[in-house]
């Protein structure tokens, strides 16, 4: 559901899906979108409340290095798009329902 909404809102904010929960021996992309000449991993994160931490917080050193590394993966995959310049991001989401949510885009987190 959270990838759901994510992925709604970027395709709404123009960007293109490439690939959805891209996976390696190394981890797993949830998102692989494409805005402009730039091809965006995205991480999703949702919580119900950030009362304890934030889900950006979540992401921590050691899921940035599987991404990092998944990602490596992909773009030997996808040789095409060695042209292209890359990028992190994490979408956040927090709240209870799918209306309630509050979405948060953070590019170039990491």
């Amino acid at each position: 559901m959270a990838e759901d909404l994510a992925l709604r809102y970027l395709q709404g904010q123009k960007l293109t899906l490439l690939e959805r929960n891209f996976r390696s021996r190394f981890g797993e992309i949830d998102l692989i979108m494409r805005e402009n000449h730039t091809i965006i991993f995205v991480e999703v994160r949702a919580r119900k409340t950030n009362a304890f931490m934030h889900p950006v917080e979540s992401v921590n050193s050691t899921k940035r290095a599987k991404i990092r590394k998944t990602s490596q993966v992909f773009m030997q995959k996808n040789n095409t798009l060695a042209r292209f310049d890359l990028r992190f991001d994490v979408v956040a989401l927090t709240g209870g329902e799918a209306r309630g949510m509050k979405i948060e885009w953070l590019k170039a987190a990491f």
